[in-house]
């Protein structure tokens, strides 16, 4: 007979290191230690050139005197730096043919993840996911989205994080009661209490990532950072930012994988997107494992590149059943599989025509789309207007939850259409950030109910039933808690994931 999985189980294969020997480890941080110097100065001198509000009068020129001084210690600096670069730029590029792309935090010995889910016992269970892009770049790039100070960002990043990961009011693990046919959006002014799962993009700059770890790795669990593959890759193509991916979960981790796209161009050329795939085990049904299947991606940025960003989706849809097919046990019970990030598309505009018909919302559900350029009425943009970042209301989670409840606000504070076009009416926004989930075929516990699975999948264009909010999503929320940290709305998902009586 079978003995039981052990809870927690043992991660596996994921090691702290990204490197098999601890001597590589060494030398990469050595190599690091050498470039930071040149790296830290060349993040200054380009945030000098990016656009900025200038006084006037005399504060004017003493501001440029100031600024003057600034260039010359930077200078300076680059002259210091540079020797120690040329060593370690060489170790660096080596080192990275060893190393896997990202890094493993597990959560300290005191650590306790969740009870393990045993149905039938406990029928029902919900599992809440959060997706944020934080526009964490090294402060020079950080300067041309109107957002710079990125430790200070990331450390109250951490601090309102740290409110969505205490118990909802349904306990740890608790659904609500039944959800009826009422809408399930909802804007609100903090992060989702009782997070499971923390999906983060842009978290380029590796001291923010690690401020973060330090907070959700022994407030939450284990944690994926400092994701890519960097260095010389096949093309030729230089990588010097990572894929700007963050993963935390409560539950235990069993495997990660990391896939690159390939044929990045533009802003995205030097950096390496791709698809972050991850198992969890959420509980033990008759002696077999309960798991679920996460993938974090962000795609490519630049808004006329629709057809470069549906190779990407197809890329990911494929490696996603990949990675599933070899992480699967053969008597596993599958209880969701969800697929969240940054996709930049948008489902109003006619410039992402392309992207608004790929096979993604055949095979994932998307709760806030009713169909091709039709979105649920309590849908919200999630992008912000950047020239507005800095506007005391766009900066105050509560002042901003009221004014993007009101068309006037919409219009003012969030993004409009790419290329200047016209706005909808009502304008909702550019929903750029999702949270679009499946179950498994033919498995014992899965997220779609018999109402849904009457209904069949919304292809890219379908239209659903009347009641087109399936059973199983409890809430989706667009969260204003990040206001002035970052240009982006996060996004949450309470998913209820039941066993068929």
């Amino acid at each position: 007979m079978q003995s039981p999985p052990d809870w927690p189980p043992e991660p596996g294969a994921l090691r702290p290191s990204p490197f098999p020997h601890p001597a590589l480890h060494a030398l990469h941080s050595l190599a690091r230690m050498l470039l930071f110097p040149a790296y830290w100065t060349l993040d200054q001198l380009l945030g000098c050139w990016a656009p900025m509000a200038h006084p006037g009068g005399l504060r004017w020129l003493s501001a440029a005197a100031r600024a003057g001084a600034a260039l010359l210690l930077l200078l300076l600096l680059l002259l210091v730096g540079l020797p120690l670069a040329l060593p370690g730029l060489p170790l660096w590029l080596l080192l990275q043919a060893w190393r896997r792309p990202f890094c493993y935090q597990p959560p300290p010995q005191c650590w306790e993840p969740p009870a393990p889910w045993r149905p039938p016992a406990e029928p029902t269970r919900c599992f809440s996911f959060l997706s944020a892009n934080l526009c964490l770049l090294p402060d020079g790039l950080a300067h041309f989205s109107n957002l710079p100070h990125s430790q200070r960002r990331a450390d109250a990043v951490s601090s309102v994080l740290l409110t969505g990961l205490r118990p909802s009011r349904y306990g740890a693990t608790g659904c609500s009661p039944p959800p009826s046919g009422a809408p399930c959006g909802a804007l609100i002014a903090a992060v989702p209490a009782g997070l499971d799962f923390v999906c983060l993009q842009e978290v380029f700059d590796l001291r923010a990532a690690r401020r973060l770890v330090s907070c959700l790795a022994p407030n939450l669990g284990p944690v994926l950072y400092d994701v890519g593959t960097f260095g010389l890759q096949r093309g030729p193509h230089l990588k010097l930012l990572g894929g700007g991916l963050l993963l935390a979960s409560r539950y235990p981790l069993l495997r990660a994988v990391f896939r690159s796209f390939p044929h990045a161009r533009r802003e995205d050329a030097l950096a390496s997107k791709g698809l972050l795939s991850a198992q969890a085990q959420l509980g033990i049904l008759d002696g077999r494992r309960i798991v679920g299947f996460l993938h974090c991606t962000h795609l490519h940025a630049p808004s006329e590149d629709g057809p470069l960003r549906c190779k990407q989706l197809t890329l990911l849809l494929d490696w996603a059943e990949q990675f599933e097919a070899e992480s699967r046990q053969s008597d596993d019970a599958v209880a969701f599989s969800v697929l969240l990030g940054d996709l930049n598309f948008d489902n109003c505009s006619l410039d992402h025509a392309q992207e608004q018909e790929h096979q993604l919302f055949s095979r994932f559900q998307d709760p806030c789309r009713l169909g091709t350029r039709r979105e649920q009425p309590w849908a919200l943009g999630t992008i912000l207007s950047t020239s507005m970042l800095r506007h005391s209301v766009a900066c105050s989670p509560e002042m901003l939850r009221r004014a993007l409840g009101r068309e006037e606000g919409r219009r003012r504070y969030l993004a409009g259409p790419p290329h200047g076009g016209r706005r909808a009416k009502p304008w909702q926004g550019r929903r750029l950030d999702y949270i679009t989930y499946r179950g498994a075929p033919a498995a014992p516990l899965s997220p779609v109910s018999a109402r849904g699975e009457g209904a069949g999948p919304c292809g890219a264009g379908a239209t659903p039933q009347p009641d087109s909010r399936p059973q199983e999503v409890e809430q989706v929320t667009f969260s204003t808690a990040l206001a002035g940290l970052t240009d982006h709305l996060a996004v949450g998902l309470r998913l209820r994931v039941s066993m068929p009586s």
